[in-house]
């Protein structure tokens, strides 16, 4: 049985909540009731955790009416969801998903990609013939400012407004998200990014932000859907995959990506800042047998969800990386292979941001994602707030970066070739 489960960014379940003649002084009192009665009709959980709903809305409806504009109206309404204290329940301003979701959302980025490392914003990859690289950008290099703001500055503004999951993975996501979301764009700008070199140079480079490849989906193109998907060889048999979302077109192009890679020993699916998206099939290419993927519960009860290999599946040893940046689905197909006994898991915890949820766009243009179902691993763990723990925990470390070493992927590379040598 496939799986139909709508995660982060799929277009697929998304509808308008049409509203008629609201007036300006009425929108933000009837975005607000639409989205407390749609929770109070889908909410996995019939208790809420022990949170009285209706008491929430009797609180914050005053304020709600007092709120003089749209900031103090989305802060409000999103401080009342994340009283739930779970993921994927967020309120998400007009044209804001490419700031909050960098990685996916975004349509242009100038080629590099960022972790914090000790603390530090530290650049982790530069794409070859990108802006970035053009400009002398290297891996191991530090973000100081983006557009004059300094990554310190742009750091504390996003600590200030935490959502769940409330832990240190996710702590780390969202500012990690904070300043990519600045640094990416629109495609076509540019961004100035201030930075230093491995002697403790500084620098200011402008950059341009060249179209990633995409696709917009949703009423007339609201989200933009970014597909970064890489495939190489390495030696000793070792095949690599990276891919920043599960989406179902994908499927295919991965399947025909493991059958290019010969025959591989193994494989590193590096999904490290693998924001979300639909697994539909994906598991199928790794499995030999019918397996219990994971449990969805929602108030209606639980449902067992299975999956079924797909022909010509890859047998082999197959690792998973995985970081703070692994969210939603990337998060259950790593829990849910690694609980199977398929997949080991490298890297770093996840911030365990995986609830099943459905989005509402609102006529104004806001998003509105509400969670309707908990999922658990086959073994029963539930994922939300606390994330995939790797079998082999490994840290992106600067000085390796500077020589040109990705550290989670070296190590990735040794526990296959001594899997083969056993």
């Amino acid at each position: 049985m496939k799986s139909k489960i709508t995660f982060l960014f799929m277009a697929v379940g998304m509808f308008i909540e049409l509203t008629s003649c609201w007036g300006q002084s009425n929108i933000y009192l009837n975005t607000f009731g639409v989205v407390w009665k749609r929770l109070n009709e889908t909410y996995y959980d019939s208790t809420f955790g022990g949170l009285n709903w209706k008491d929430a809305y009797d609180r914050y409806l005053p304020q709600i009416s007092a709120a003089e504009n749209d900031e103090e109206f989305y802060r409000l309404t999103n401080r009342m969801l994340w009283e739930l204290k779970v993921s994927h329940n967020n309120l998400v301003p007009p044209g804001f998903m490419a700031l909050r979701e960098p990685l996916v959302c975004a349509e242009g980025s100038p080629g590099l990609d960022i972790r914090i490392l000790n603390g530090i914003p530290v650049i982790t990859s530069v794409k070859p013939e990108s802006s970035a690289k053009e400009a002398g950008l290297r891996p191991g290099y530090v973000i100081e400012a983006v557009d004059g703001t300094p990554t310190g500055q742009i750091i504390r503004e996003a600590e200030s407004t935490m959502r769940p999951p409330y832990n240190s993975s996710g702590r780390t996501a969202i500012i990690t998200k904070a300043i990519l979301g600045r640094i990416y764009g629109a495609s076509g700008t540019e961004v100035s990014v201030s930075y230093s070199d491995e002697n403790g140079q500084k620098a200011e480079k402008k950059l341009t932000r060249t179209k990633r490849g995409g696709v917009a989906v949703g009423p007339n193109g609201i989200l933009y859907l970014a597909v970064d998907f890489e495939v190489k060889r390495f030696d000793n048999g070792i095949g690599y995959m990276r891919l920043n979302t599960f989406q179902p077109p994908l499927t295919a192009q991965i399947s025909a990506a493991i059958k290019s890679l010969g025959d591989v020993t193994g494989i590193i699916l590096d999904i490290r800042g693998n924001s979300g998206g639909e697994i539909e099939g994906m598991p199928d290419l790794f499995l030999s047998e019918r397996k219990l993927l994971y449990l969805s519960r929602t108030r209606n009860g639980e449902t067992k969800v299975f999956i079924d290999p797909a022909e010509g599946a890859f047998s082999g040893h197959l690792v998973l990386l995985v970081d703070q940046l692994s969210g939603s689905a990337s998060e259950l197909f790593a829990g849910s292979l690694q609980a199977a006994g398929r997949a080991d898991v490298i890297g770093e915890r996840s911030p365990g941001a995986v609830m099943e949820s459905d989005m509402m766009i609102f006529p104004t243009g806001a998003i509105f994602m509400y969670p309707v179902a908990q999922i658990a691993t086959p073994d029963g763990k539930v994922l939300e707030g606390h994330g995939v723990i790797p079998d082999i925990e490994v840290k992106l470390d600067r000085e390796m970066l500077l020589k040109g070493v990705d550290s989670q992927i070296e190590a990735a590379i040794r526990f296959l070739n001594n899997k083969v040598r056993k």
